[in-house]
């Protein structure tokens, strides 16, 4: 946010300054908070992704969240929206399920569908959340 800035309104300002701010590069909790804010933003977008990885399920496959995430994004019917933040310096950013987050999708699946066949890799967001980085 530039508190320089005059021509915004009171409004605009009180917004922003609201917003949560994180520090880049984003840390394991920040992630996992705008993974959350993202599904709530974008519950066509995952009711897609479940059918598709459903219809991998059934056909005896393992299902690939890295697969589900990219066909989401370049043949999904539903335009995703991403969710604006800002930084510790002020400079807006817009967050979006990317490959990094494909085990926070896995576990989302998994918690909705247990007997799912998805292979859980380590990833940073099973660090105990005191080593977070």
């Amino acid at each position: 946010m530039n508190t320089d800035d005059y021509t915004q309104s009171v409004e605009a300002v009180i917004r922003q300054e609201r917003q949560r701010v994180y520090s880049m590069p984003l840390k394991v909790s920040d992630r996992r908070y705008l993974f959350k804010e993202w599904c709530e933003r974008n519950p066509k977008a995952l009711r897609e992704i479940e059918l598709t990885a459903l219809a991998i399920d059934a056909r005896g496959l393992r299902v690939s969240t890295k697969y589900l995430i990219e066909r989401q994004r370049y043949e999904g019917r539903v335009k995703l929206v991403g969710v604006p933040f800002f930084d510790d310096s002020g400079v807006e950013h817009t967050y979006g399920i990317n490959n990094s987050d494909s085990s926070l999708l896995a576990r989302w699946l998994l918690e909705r569908n247990p007997e799912m066949r998805i292979e859980l890799r380590q990833s940073m967001f099973d660090k105990e959340k005191n080593h977070e980085s």
